[in-house]
């Protein structure tokens, strides 16, 4: 076994249970702020098919790109308090799957 891995992957799960009853009446505001970063990041998905894809959709492309940037930039200037909400939200059930991922690391036997 691993110890160092089954005892980091123990803090973190336990960190990411905490986070997630600690931060657990901010749900609806996780939800509404989830839309400006999905936004953004559909907007650089399209940004870069136009600058590395040789496709002949480069205009739709860059069109989508510059709508999706925009509301999503506006998105997370209007509703920053939701999107940190968001962000708050993600990081307690990211640290519990990589505190699983961990604790089963540490747990698999060395070869």
């Amino acid at each position: 076994m691993r110890f160092g891995h089954l005892l980091s992957g123990l803090a973190v799960f336990g960190l990411g249970l905490f986070f997630t009853y600690y931060y657990s009446p901010l749900v609806v505001g996780v939800f509404k702020g989830s839309l400006q970063p999905i936004m953004i990041i559909i907007g650089m998905l399209a940004l870069l098919s136009v600058v590395f894809d040789k496709t002949r959709y480069k205009k739709i492309n860059l069109l989508v790109a510059v709508v999706m940037l925009a509301v999503g930039g506006y998105g997370w200037y209007d509703e920053y308090i939701a999107t940190m909400d968001f962000l708050y939200g993600v990081l307690p059930i990211a640290l519990v799957l990589f505190g699983v991922i961990s604790v089963a690391h540490g747990v698999r036997t060395l070869k």
